[in-house]
């Protein structure tokens, strides 16, 4: 996990290089959120005949929000390594998540910084506020103090990073993830 990671670091690294990185990272990420997937034993036929299995339990399988932008490619590779589930990429004041259907469902909400919190935190809510079964945060890098302050905040959230960071930071421009990832560093927007 420290050598994907250290990708994602490298200033060098962006655009497909980046994604595919973070894409990685999510599928090894994918593994500690399968923990909270609901399954069941089902028949299936192995090659020396009958034998039993698991599936996950129908009408359970995962949600996964992919915060946008910079959250797409991380959430990707966590829907890839849990073998599917549903895939939503939401934006903040332009999405709404009032028809998903998160009721007793396990939600995985999925972004690639969480440094203030600030934008993840309405989401938190909303979805809890709509009572799913377990929601959990996954990301690739957080800054340290605001996730221990989102555990006490929200005692009922699991919290999945691939590295924690003691450094706040906000990126501009070149700087920025999501600029880094989708090649528009150059355009000052950001």
């Amino acid at each position: 996990m420290r050598l994907l990671a250290d990708q994602t670091r490298r200033g060098e690294v962006h655009g497909p290089a980046l994604a595919r990185a973070h894409r990685e990272i999510g599928r090894l990420l994918a593994a500690d959120v399968a923990h909270f997937i609901e399954l069941e034993s089902v028949a299936i036929q192995h090659p020396t005949g009958a034998a039993t299995g698991v599936r996950i339990v129908p009408g359970s399988e995962p949600i996964l929000v992919a915060l946008m932008r910079a959250g797409l490619f991380l959430a990707e590779g966590v829907w890839e390594g849990l073998g599917g589930g549903s895939l939503v990429p939401y934006h903040a004041g332009v999405g709404d998540l009032s028809g998903v259907p998160v009721a007793g469902r396990l939600v995985v909400v999925i972004d690639s910084v969480i440094n203030s919190g600030r934008s993840i935190r309405g989401v938190i809510q909303a979805l809890l506020d709509r009572r799913c079964r377990r929601l959990v945060v996954v990301t690739l890098v957080g800054y340290r103090p605001t996730l221990e302050a989102m555990s006490v905040e929200f005692p009922d959230l699991d919290l999945i990073a691939a590295r924690l960071s003691d450094h706040s930071y906000v990126g501009r421009s070149g700087t920025d993830t999501g600029s880094r990832l989708f090649g528009t560093e150059t355009w000052g927007l950001e």
